[in-house]
């Protein structure tokens, strides 16, 4: 039976075959109920690309999204691959059991219950927390405050750089940076409150604000966010601890944003050495290929408004492919995902969505090549978990799919109150 793979042009299945890809499910023949799988499909994991994964909640956007994460870690490239999990929802650390209870689907897939070395990883500060309420972790990591700049602080702080308190945050910054490069701490920030001429309450405001910020549990001498790019690893940063806060998402960006420039730096740094050893006839990747995976992506890098992950999240979008960087944005709602995002979207999963805005959204991105309105391809899909349209931009075709059971244990369920 002949094999679909997307995202992979077709130079690289001539003379790669499968080598470098994973099963993410099977094609759908047919409509609604009648739909039967079919061809295996894979998807590309050896280039780097810019893949969304959207539906609505209950339809398996983050079942897949461990999907995605599964096959890079057991593909034939996995230890030049990197992955990366940001986890808003504290669920992906069950990864590390075998999914049991679906055992008998995934013989159908000729698949078997598999538990995947995941590392956890948790805000420093909040390690306290995490095992108060007995929750699995693995490590934790730190990040330098001197590597954030004033406009980054604001945003994380929810200050308007251009109010008198946004001013005296850029002044103190300012002066750090120049005295100290990055090697400062929040406690001198705090202390700089007091060194300019400012009106009391500006000043009492940013200190209040910057006190505030020492309870986020992130910051240390040194920045640790270097840990997650290891051959072949599966990191999943667990952000979900920052959810009870008020400014919850502001800091979770924050650790997003600084996360992607450093990623994307050492990549860029990376592939000039690599460019260097091939035209010596060296083929070997100086740094792996980073997969990022976001959850709840339109939080990050939203349509409208920005956070400190919408800068580098962009410039991921935009140049990451050429350095070797994977951003996978999934979301229940593309519509609120920032547009130059959804646009070079390369490969999208689309499970089942039905706010018209998502649905417009995704036909607009669609539209190329599809026959039929957007809404025809949704309806005709099977009312079952796990079914959905992928949207190749390499072949430019919509193949309905049924995506494969997970072989680790998923700990995204709705929870009911029926006992077995």
């Amino acid at each position: 039976m002949p094999k679909i793979t997307v995202g992979r042009d077709e130079e690289d299945k001539q003379k790669y075959g499968l080598e470098g890809t994973g099963k993410i499910g099977k094609h759908l023949v047919g409509e609604n109920e009648e739909a039967h799988t079919a061809n295996t499909v894979y998807f590309d994991i050896a280039r780097p690309h810019v893949m969304g994964v959207f539906g609505k909640r209950g339809t398996g956007k983050s079942y897949s999204l461990g999907t995605i994460a599964e096959e890079i870690q057991t593909s034939s490239v996995a230890q030049n691959c990197s992955t990366v999990i940001i986890d808003s929802m504290g669920i992906y650390w069950s990864m590390k059991h075998p999914n049991d209870r679906a055992a008998s689907m995934l013989e159908g897939w000729d698949e078997k219950p598999e538990a995947f070395d995941v590392n956890v990883y948790i805000p420093e500060g909040k390690v306290q927390s995490f095992e108060q309420n007995e929750m699995p972790y693995d490590d934790t990591f730190t990040v330098n405050p001197g590597e954030l700049t004033a406009s980054e602080w604001a945003m994380a702080l929810n200050i308007d750089i251009n109010s008198e308190t946004g001013i005296l945050l850029d002044r103190i910054i300012s002066e750090l940076s120049d005295r100290s490069g990055v090697d400062y701490n929040l406690d001198h920030i705090i202390k700089g409150t007091h060194k300019f001429e400012f009106d009391e309450h500006i000043k009492k405001n940013l200190e209040n604000r910057l006190r505030n910020a020492k309870d986020w549990g992130i910051f240390g001498e040194e920045s640790s966010l270097g840990k997650f790019t290891e051959r072949g690893e599966l990191s999943v940063i667990d952000v979900s601890v920052f959810g009870e806060m008020s400014s919850g998402w502001s800091i979770r960006s924050l650790v997003v944003g600084l996360l992607a420039k450093r990623i994307l730096r050492q990549r860029m740094e990376a592939r000039r050495v690599e460019e260097l050893e091939e035209m010596e006839g060296i083929s070997e990747n100086e740094m792996p290929i980073v997969w990022m995976m976001i959850d709840e992506a339109h939080q990050f890098l939203p349509a409208k408004g920005e956070t400190p992950a919408t800068h580098p999240l962009l410039r991921w979008v935009k140049i990451g492919r050429e350095p070797g960087v994977s951003l996978v944005l999934a979301t229940q709602q593309p519509a609120k995902l920032h547009p130059n995002a959804l646009s070079q979207c390369d490969i999208v999963l689309s499970h089942r969505l039905t706010a018209k805005q998502d649905i417009d959204a995704l036909g607009e991105i669609m539209q190329t090549y599809m026959r039929h309105d957007i809404q025809h391809y949704i309806d005709a899909l099977p009312d079952r978990t796990g079914t959905g349209l992928i949207l190749d931009d390499n072949s430019e075709r919509i193949f309905p799919i049924q995506m494969r059971p997970r072989k680790s244990w998923h700990a995204g369920g709705t929870p009911d109150a029926f006992t077995d």
